[in-house]
């Protein structure tokens, strides 16, 4: 999804999705692992600019894991609450990697995003830390909306397979 999302210039990433939803059912471990596993074969593929950012998917399987925890997909509300933070969380991370390492220039739509903001008369700090935090509540967002769905969507044979899972969809 990330590799689609960053050819059409996407001011999102929608990379993290099977990160969320692994960790949700599986644990930090797993979690983690998909994550990982998932951004070294993306930076195979569309270049090693986008190692650095291990480190968020990280990050975002252990929000994850404690949105499982606390039920935190049991709900449409609950998930976006839980998408949120965990935007606002990855967006900061990500907005120092982004700018101390790359300057603010890595993917396509977020530096399309920091170009504008910058030409507006933010600084380049502003403009990176903007960029990355607002993009990151979006994509954020829309990826716990969308593994929330999913695991609600589950059959409850399956789901008591994933003890974390159900966990984060029982009541």
């Amino acid at each position: 999804m990330g590799f689609v999302v960053n050819q059409l210039g996407l001011p999102v990433y929608l990379d993290s999705t099977g990160t969320v939803l692994v960790a949700a059912l599986a644990g930090p471990g797993a979690g983690v692992l998909a994550g990982v596993v998932s951004q070294l074969v993306r930076s195979l593929y569309e270049g090693f600019v986008w190692l650095p950012f291990g480190l968020i998917q990280v990050l975002i399987a252990l929000m994850a894991v404690l949105a499982a925890s606390r039920g935190g997909f049991r709900t449409l509300w609950r998930s976006a609450g839980w998408g949120i933070a965990t935007g606002l969380v990855a967006g900061l991370l990500s907005s120092l990697i982004s700018y101390f390492i790359f300057k603010g220039v890595t993917a396509t739509g977020v530096t399309a995003v920091t170009t504008l903001l910058a030409g507006l008369g933010l600084s380049r700090e502003a403009a990176v830390t903007t960029a990355s935090v607002g993009t990151d509540l979006v994509d954020k967002l829309l990826v716990f909306l969308l593994v929330g769905a999913a695991l609600r969507g589950l059959p409850a044979r399956m789901m008591s397979r994933y003890p974390l899972g159900a966990r984060a969809t029982g009541p």
